[in-house]
C-alpha cells in the first residue's frame, strides 16, 4: 500500500499528550470513514509517532484532499505546540496498522 508518513517526534514532557492528540486524532477519522487510510506507529520507545496516510490502492499515493483532511489546522496547531518536530517523512509500504483499523 502506498503511503505517506509523517514523522512527529516528541518533546520528554510533552509525548504523552502529544499521543493522546494524534490518538484521540485518528479515532475520529477513522469514523469518519477513513479506517483504512488513516494510522499510526509509536517508534524509538515513544520518542516518535508515525502517522501514516495510505493511498486508495496498492500503487496510488494518497490525495493532498486525503492528506488536508487528516492534517486539519487545528490538528496541526495542537501537534507543532507539542512536537520537537512534524517532519513530511517516507514513501513505504505499510503492514502495520493501529488496533482500531483490524476491528470490524
Amino acid at each position: 500500500m502506498a503511503e505517506r508518513v509523517f514523522s512527529i517526534v516528541t518533546r520528554p514532557d510533552t509525548g504523552v499528550e502529544l499521543y493522546e492528540v494524534i490518538t484521540a486524532h485518528v479515532r475520529d477519522l477513522h469514523g469518519r470513514g477513513m479506517a483504512r487510510l488513516v494510522g499510526y506507529e509509536v517508534m524509538s520507545n515513544g520518542r516518535v509517532i508515525l502517522l501514516k496516510v495510505r493511498g486508495p490502492a496498492e500503487d496510488v499515493m494518497p490525495s493532498d484532499e486525503t492528506i488536508e483532511a487528516v492534517l486539519e489546522d487545528a490538528f496541526v496547531e495542537r501537534l507543532e505546540a507539542l512536537a520537537q518536530e512534524l517532519v513530511d517523512g517516507f514513501y513505504v509500504p505499510s503492514f502495520a496498522h493501529c488496533e482500531s483499523e483490524t476491528r470490524e
